[in-house]
């Protein structure tokens, strides 16, 4: 993303004579490789664990889904539940990034989104809780970043905690999933659950992070930072629908008020995460407010852009010191 700097005559001219010296902003890393995004694979994710407390009638799995995120690709922790039960069921699946190496440490935000689907048994009242930490591979500490419990089927939503990494150390980060009923079986009932994550990512050299615990996009609390309120609130920068007249295809990018301060917002439209349909369009939005953003669609793009119901958009948000990425589709009107 671009950074917009001010400057003087006056500074220009103290700094070439080494009187001012101006320090550098920390530039924004994101880890692993991938962002966590799944939208092509399950980016070097394992599932380490995966149990359950009634073994010949109750079994856990986690993998790769592809069908399903936000936007589609995830990681999936399912439960798995056979006639005759007749008792209380309780699973666990543990997912883990592969390892990587932290260039600039300090403090960090780490974000994901969740959702949970009660699927067909939904009569047996189930929940799932859930902790991802970051495993310090260097020094063997663990520290939990995020915890969260989930009562029945839920959307997606975000999730953010503070981290704090050490400069040169090798992390991972590691979520645990515990599904479990509420109300015993009858023995007449099978069926599965799944949890699923998308979009985890480490974000350091944003401007950190004060606190741990899950973020609700409100700014209050322990994702209360500059850092994890962009993060929370980027997807919400971007309204639809979309419109498409032509070649040209306008959007609304909003700076949500809770951010904080003004924003800079950068839109691209896409035909897949990887295959651009517009040109990018840089706006700067003041604090609460909304401003509409004509895209020009690329002549290749034009016929499949035209025939698409929604289509999906790639925003980058910056506030101050912090930056945030999201995708988010759209429904798409013609006019």
């Amino acid at each position: 993303m671009r950074t917009w700097r001010g400057g003087s005559a006056l500074a220009a001219a103290l700094l070439a004579l080494g009187v001012l010296a101006i320090p550098a902003s920390a530039a924004t890393s994101v880890y692993p490789s991938g962002a966590g995004q799944f939208d092509g694979g399950a980016e070097g994710w394992q599932v380490t664990e995966a149990s359950c407390n009634v073994p010949l009638l109750c079994s856990a799995s986690g993998g790769y889904e592809p069908g399903d995120g936000r936007p589609a690709g995830s990681l999936a922790a399912n439960t798995n539940v056979a006639l005759n039960l007749l008792t209380l069921f309780q699973s666990t699946v543990t997912l883990r990034s592969p390892d990587f190496k932290v260039g600039d440490g300090g403090a960090g935000s780490l974000h994901l989104d969740r959702r949970f689907a009660s699927g067909s048994l939904v009569d047996l009242a189930p929940q799932f809780d859930y902790t991802a930490q970051l495993t310090d591979r260097t020094s063997d500490k663990v520290s939990t970043s995020i915890t969260e419990s989930v009562e029945g089927s839920s959307g997606w939503s975000g999730a953010d905690g503070a981290v704090t990494l050490a400069t040169g150390h090798t992390y991972a980060i590691v979520i645990t999933v515990r599904t479990s009923s509420t109300v015993a079986g009858t023995g007449l009932l099978a069926g599965s659950t799944s949890a699923r994550f998308d979009n985890v990512a480490l974000t350091v050299g944003s401007g950190g992070s004060d606190g741990g615990g899950k973020g609700d996009g409100t700014g209050r609390g322990a994702g209360s930072s500059i850092a994890a309120r962009v993060t929370a609130l980027a997807p919400a920068t971007l309204a639809g629908p979309a419109r498409l007249k032509g070649q040209r295809l306008s959007v609304k990018a909003r700076c949500p008020a809770k951010i904080g301060r003004a924003c800079r917002i950068s839109v691209l439209g896409l035909l897949s995460k990887r295959k651009p349909a517009t040109a990018t369009r840089r706006v700067k939005v003041a604090k609460g407010k909304t401003k509409r953003v004509v895209l020009k669609v690329k002549p290749r793009a034009k016929g499949r852009v035209a025939v698409r119901k929604r289509l999906l958009f790639k925003v980058k948000v910056r506030a101050g010191s912090a930056d945030a990425t999201a995708f988010k589709r759209l429904r798409l009107l013609r006019r």
